[in-house]
């Protein structure tokens, strides 16, 4: 029997494209040109004898054969990666990461990130989007995202959710601005200039679930959609926040900012890399163990989480 001539590039042309529903989004994807890909969807259909795809307006649509044709492709793919890994190790990866991350995690971490990824697969493009979690989350929804690192779990059906560990917070001030010792209590961060994170975000949410603990309203709070100026403010004495220990644990350590003891205690926030389900398998967790490595590595974290702790959304 003569053996079709059908590629692994033609069937990874062909899955990406009914995925993101167009031949200009997979084409970014795959870090091809556009008629590059499309002449290797138009291949494969030749050489199955059938229309994968109805075209209309740039978008394309599964045909009911090519529906039939992706549960396939999907199968075909995932047992080329496990073909790829006979030798225990996981291939450098090639291609596009759209990779997303939270404003604190691109200051303490992303530049290693970027570096590890850059020794180990030197021929893959990273496409970086920094955000509040719940940008990420809707940009993973719409599959703009391949991986995301923040705070905000439950994306969608389509998202896995890989905690990583718990994230910490605290009320903090500079020294300089003389708030008394002891309690620090809702009624009293109120005569305080606060800032935080526009809505929605996890600072924004923090801090007013924290207030309101204390019968105090969410007015009068300065919002700021960048970290950076959050904690130049804080550090120059113009405002109080919440704000990431491991951001701040540098300027406690020198004296310049000191915690608040904050009553009730602001709760820990578990820290999520949140992926697509179809993205990659093994080349995703080798992606998200380099993320993980290196946020240990710069003690982001004050708990580990353990390892089985991944959902689906």
């Amino acid at each position: 029997m003569p053996i079709m001539r059908i590629t692994l590039r033609q069937i990874e042309a062909f899955y990406w494209t009914a995925k993101l529903g167009s031949i200009h989004a997979a084409a970014d994807h795959l870090n091809f040109s556009q008629p590059a890909l499309s002449s290797r969807v138009k291949e494969l259909e030749g050489a199955l004898n059938m229309e994968l795809f109805s075209r209309k307006n740039q978008r394309v649509q599964l045909t009911p054969a090519g529906r039939n044709a992706l549960a396939h492709a999907e199968r075909v793919l995932n047992a080329a990666q496990d073909f790829a890994r006979l030798g225990g190790a996981v291939p450098p990866l090639e291609g596009v990461l759209r990779l997303g991350s939270d404003e604190s995690t691109a200051m303490l971490a992303l530049t290693e990130v970027l570096s590890q990824l850059k020794l180990r697969h030197p021929k893959l493009i990273v496409e970086l989007s920094i955000d509040v979690g719940a940008v990420l989350i809707e940009k993973l929804r719409k599959r703009e995202l391949d991986i995301a690192l923040h705070t905000n779990p439950g994306a969608a059906s389509h998202v896995i959710d890989e905690m990583l560990g718990w994230e910490e917070f605290q009320w903090v001030a500079a020294r300089a601005m003389q708030i008394p010792e002891g309690e620090f209590i809702p009624s009293l961060a109120t005569g305080l200039p606060i800032v935080t994170n526009s809505p929605p975000s996890t600072l924004n949410s923090l801090v007013r679930k924290w207030l309101q603990s204390g019968g105090q309203e969410f007015d009068g709070v300065n919002s700021c959609n960048s970290l950076q100026l959050m904690l130049q403010l804080v550090r120059a004495g113009h405002a109080i926040a919440v704000l990431p220990v491991p951001l701040v644990r540098e300027h406690l350590a020198t004296g310049e900012l000191r915690i608040l003891q904050a009553r009730p205690h602001i709760p820990l926030a578990p820290y999520y890399a949140s992926y697509l389900k179809d993205s990659g398998g093994r080349s995703v967790a080798a992606v998200v163990e380099i993320a993980r490595s290196v946020l240990e590595k710069v003690r982001f974290f004050t708990r580990i989480a353990e390892p089985e702790a991944a959902t689906a959304s």
